[in-house]
C-alpha cells in the first residue's frame, strides 16, 4: 500500500478543498466549500492509494451538491458501513426520483464488479410492493380505494396482492 503524500489527518481535508476548487473551474460551477460534515466525512477515510478515488468521490459529490456546501451526504456511500453519506440527507425534500437514485447508488456501488442479471425487475418489484403496501394502508385496507388511488383496475390490484404474496 502507498500513502499519500499528504499523510497527516488533516492533510486528506486540504487535498480535498483542492481538488473541489479544480472541480469547479474544470466544470464551470459556482465555487463550493467542505462544510463542516463533508471535511469529518473526508478526515475520517483511509485515503492509501491514490488522488484518483478521492477525485471521483469530490467530482461527484460537487455534482449532486445543490448549493455552495458540500456536506457528507452528498458522497457517494463506499461499502456496507458507510451509511454517514447520507446522514443528515433530509429524505422529506428530496424528490422520489432522487432518494431511488441514491439508493441505486449506493446498491450498484457495493455490487463493484459482480456480474449481475435481472436488477430492472428486482427493483420494479420493490417499488411496486411498497407502492402497493403503503396506499393499501393509507386507504385503510380498502382495495378499492387504493385501486382508484393507484389508477389501476380492482381485479388488477387484486392479481398483483396475490402475485406479491402481500398482506393485508
Amino acid at each position: 500500500m502507498t500513502v499519500l503524500p499528504w499523510g497527516k489527518r488533516a492533510e486528506p481535508v486540504k487535498r480535498a478543498q483542492e481538488l473541489l476548487r479544480e472541480c469547479c473551474q474544470h466544470l464551470d460551477l459556482e465555487e463550493k466549500v467542505l462544510a463542516r460534515s463533508g471535511r469529518d466525512w473526508i478526515s475520517r477515510r483511509r485515503w492509501m492509494n491514490d488522488t484518483q478515488e478521492m477525485r471521483r468521490l469530490i467530482y461527484y459529490a460537487a455534482l449532486t451538491a445543490p448549493g455552495r456546501d458540500v456536506e457528507a451526504s452528498h458522497f457517494p456511500p463506499r461499502g456496507r458501513i458507510d451509511h454517514e453519506a447520507y446522514t443528515g440527507a433530509q429524505l422529506e425534500v428530496m424528490s422520489l426520483e432522487d432518494v431511488v437514485g441514491h439508493k441505486l447508488d449506493h446498491f450498484f456501488c457495493r455490487l463493484g464488479s459482480v456480474e449481475v442479471s435481472g436488477v430492472y425487475n428486482a427493483v420494479l418489484a420493490q417499488v411496486e410492493r411498497s407502492l402497493i403496501e403503503k396506499s393499501l394502508k393509507w386507504a385503510k385496507g380498502n382495495r378499492l380505494k387504493a385501486a382508484r388511488a393507484l389508477g389501476l383496475d380492482r381485479n388488477t390490484l387484486r392479481r398483483k396482492i396475490k402475485e406479491l404474496n402481500i398482506k393485508i
